[in-house]
């Protein structure tokens, strides 16, 4: 289990160069995706919600609960004329992801046959209401879902006018206007429990109640990180003739890690929500607003 599948390295180099570069070894492949993770980590962890962002992309199994945003690609075993298939058994012939609706064997038959998606397609469970955010503003009924449960809001947020917040002196005097529903001492008072939410054993991947059909990371995130894997494999096999293309995009690959660590760019990756509180409390003392 990682944040890449086989299939994302090849958009970027052909599989016999990719296969060259790991000697053929998915554990080689593994190993260099891990400490490029580290790397991408070690600039993002302090701004960003790491964990989220890099969870794993795993093999879809219809008997599996999820949770949601969990991420998963579609494959299966390749189809084989001489096997028997039942009904809602899933194969891969032609490149795509099928599933049986009818007792069939020999030639693929497709009218056998429900097409599910390319091989390697990806999906991500959907979050059945808005996932909490504690720098957003909620009404009474408002329903959020956190840590795999569902809340209901009791109190709205409250907001506070900056004749009031001037009485406070300092931003970080400022009272809290978001609770997190699972906070230990108010989150009873703010949130209702609704209930615990996953995607439930057996529900098909083409049930668009549960499941999108797409990608949920971070395009230009999986991009640079593909970038860092693959010059971490070539530094692997000859550490002295790293070709300058692999180099280049390295260096912009830090560039860019670097810049989303110091708020230079906006990349679309999850913050950090703080353990309590509404916002991030700045240093200083909150400025009179004079009008003459």
């Amino acid at each position: 289990m990682a944040y890449l599948i086989h299939n994302d390295y090849i958009k970027q180099i052909q599989e016999v160069q990719l296969q060259q570069l790991a000697t053929n070894d998915e554990r080689v492949l593994m190993a260099t995706q891990l400490s490029a993770q580290a790397e991408a980590i070690s600039y993002l962890r302090q701004k960003y919600d790491v964990t989220k962002e890099f969870s794993d992309t795993t093999q879809w199994n219809g008997a599996n609960t999820y949770n949601a945003n969990d991420r998963v690609y579609i494959n299966a075993d390749a189809y084989v004329t001489s096997t028997t298939y039942a009904v809602d058994d899933y194969v891969v012939n032609g490149g795509n992801v099928y599933k049986c609706n009818a007792i069939t064997t020999g030639v693929f038959d497709a009218s056998k046959w429900d097409l599910i998606g390319a091989q390697y397609e990806l999906f991500y469970a959907k979050y059945p209401v808005p996932l909490f955010n504690i720098y957003s503003t909620y009404l009474v009924d408002d329903e959020v879902i956190w840590q795999n449960k569902k809340y209901k809001c009791k109190i709205q947020t409250q907001s506070i006018s900056h004749d009031t917040a001037i009485q406070y002196h300092l931003y970080s005097n400022l009272p809290l206007q978001n609770v997190f529903p699972n906070d230990s001492v108010a989150g009873d008072r703010y949130w209702t429990f609704v209930s615990d939410y996953t995607v439930p054993a057996n529900t098909d991947i083409l049930d668009t109640d549960f499941w999108t059909n797409g990608d949920n990371r971070d395009q230009q995130m999986l991009l640079y990180f593909i970038d860092i894997a693959l010059y971490h494999l070539h530094s692997r096999i000859s550490p002295r003739n790293i070709p300058q293309l692999r180099i280049d995009r390295y260096h912009s690959a830090i560039d860019w890690l670097k810049m989303c660590g110091k708020g230079e760019v906006t990349p679309n990756l999850p913050l950090i929500q703080p353990k309590s509180g509404a916002r991030i409390r700045f240093g200083g003392a909150i400025k009179n607003i004079n009008s003459y």
